[in-house]
């Protein structure tokens, strides 16, 4: 059997999960604090995204062309991709047909690191999603939804989440834009935070808490930055980054891999114009943005609403934010929605 590269760790007090993974060790400037060139300078040549396969990666498991049409894994087409997906390099997880079980030793409760780690890589080298048409977005987002699809069948996978690392500050190790899927076994503490969050709520009001306090900006404003037929783009009351965005659906949906073809575009449409926002307010910012959404094999919940969340680098956690976990925001939420939505193109 393929030896696993990770395992799953349990905190004796806190009850919460942490991920071992030795392999991530390996990745190009982990623990190296030396000054080096990251973003546009770096040349198309010495890239290992720019042309995936030449840099030694493995043939992508899913892949779009340029012209905007599925090509799946069919080599025909191949050199016009605009996208495509393969199997991480340093993976956190790996694949296994054996489900984890826990195991206690010494106290201590752990389990294998069993799962899926992939790419989204897009073809411009230097052109960032918030520099990307409508179109173009759509299309990564495409991919991100075709194969979560796919993911989600996979026996051992409870929890699956798509993310993407902006910049050197914010955990990129390579310069030329990408994204990351993460299908796991377990559903991570803070997401299973999130859904007893709503639960309650759910319980005690009827209803379900996104859609009120969606309900609650759209009618203030104050916090909207732009919104569209079908989603809005907002800064949270409760911010815990300055200049946090999240992006909402206006009806409620639990799942995000269920959005349908027609409501893409306008989703590209919301994420682009979000991000492009930040890039010009605060000057080409690092972030990170992830989605939240339901677990992978729940059908349907109607106390959680799917959403983007957008945390551009804006300050560095010290000791009173470890020491806590609460997070001190300088720029109020109110202020920077109001300067974000006087970006103009």
């Amino acid at each position: 059997m393929k030896k696993l590269i990770s395992e799953f760790r349990q905190d004796m007090v806190s009850g919460d999960w942490i991920l071992a993974a030795s392999r991530r060790g390996r990745r190009p400037n982990v623990f190296d604090h030396k000054k080096h060139v990251f973003r546009k300078s770096v040349p198309k040549r010495n890239c290992p995204f720019d042309d995936p396969q030449k840099g030694g990666n493995s043939a992508p498991v899913l892949w779009y062309g340029s012209d905007h049409l599925a090509a799946g894994t069919k080599k025909r087409g191949f050199k016009d991709w605009f996208v495509q997906i393969i199997p991480n390099k340093f993976p956190a997880l790996s694949p296994s047909k054996i489900c984890p079980s826990m195991v206690s030793r010494n106290h201590y409760n752990f389990f294998n690191g069993v799962g899926f780690h992939d790419v989204i890589i897009t073809r411009p080298h230097d052109r960032s999603l918030g520099e990307m048409s409508h179109k173009e977005a759509e299309l990564v987002l495409r991919a991100y939804q075709n194969r979560y699809l796919r993911l989600k069948t996979e026996k051992c996978v409870e929890y699956i989440l798509i993310f993407h690392n902006h910049g050197e500050g914010a955990g990129a190790s390579i310069a030329h834009p990408h994204s990351q899927l993460i299908a796991m076994p377990i559903i991570p503490p803070d997401v299973s935070r999130s859904f007893s969050g709503s639960e309650r709520y759910f319980k005690k009001c009827g209803h379900c808490v996104h859609c009120t306090m969606l309900e609650w900006e759209l009618s203030k404003k104050t916090r909207i930055v732009f919104q569209n037929d079908y989603f809005v783009v907002l800064a949270p009351f409760a911010s815990r980054v300055s200049f946090e965005l999240r992006i909402y659906p206006k009806w409620h949906a639990s799942h995000f891999e269920e959005l349908d073809e027609r409501k893409r575009i306008w989703l590209a449409e919301a994420l682009v114009e979000a991000l492009r926002r930040l890039r010009k307010a605060l000057d080409g910012p690092d972030y990170n943005f992830f989605i939240h959404t339901a677990p992978a094999k729940v059908k349907y919940m109607e106390h959680y609403h799917w959403h983007f969340e957008i945390l551009p680098k804006t300050g560095i956690w010290a000791g009173l934010e470890f020491g806590t976990g609460v997070e001190v925001v300088s720029v109020p939420p109110e202020e920077a929605a109001k300067m974000l939505r006087l970006i103009k193109k």
